[in-house]
């Protein structure tokens, strides 16, 4: 009975953690001092995936303890289909980031304006 038990929490175990992400697109400023980073946490049996943007100087890289400062955003139960051309990253100026997404994805979290960088956010029509 207790190698039973033992057997299945060690196998439900992944279900909680966390894991890696998948980086997927980075687009720099024009002096690239400033780098936006798109990645996509994958998820488990309990959450969905997630895509994220995260603004930072350029040198920053992203580890898997990330979290997006900028965007998050699911599928809304699979109403949108999750890769890289969900969310695209175009620098209007040094300090203006434009993010285009896909309306059908579920808003997390959508700042308006990270460290002097202006966020603006367009619907990509899909």
């Amino acid at each position: 009975m207790m190698l039973v038990l033992i057997f299945c929490f060690n196998s439900c175990t992944p279900i909680f953690e966390d894991s890696p992400l998948t980086l997927l697109k980075e687009a720099y400023n024009h002096k690239k001092a400033k780098k936006a980073t798109v990645f996509m946490n994958s998820g488990n049996a309990t959450t969905d995936n997630s895509l994220h943007v995260i603004l930072e100087n350029a040198y920053f890289e992203v580890t898997d303890a990330e979290l997006g400062n900028v965007f998050i955003v699911d599928s809304d139960h699979n109403s949108v289909k999750m890769d890289s051309n969900a969310i695209n990253l175009t620098w209007l100026s040094e300090k203006k980031l434009e993010i285009s997404f896909n309306s059908k994805l579920r808003i997390f979290k959508k700042a308006n304006e990270i460290d002097g960088v202006k966020i603006v956010y367009k619907d990509l029509k899909k």
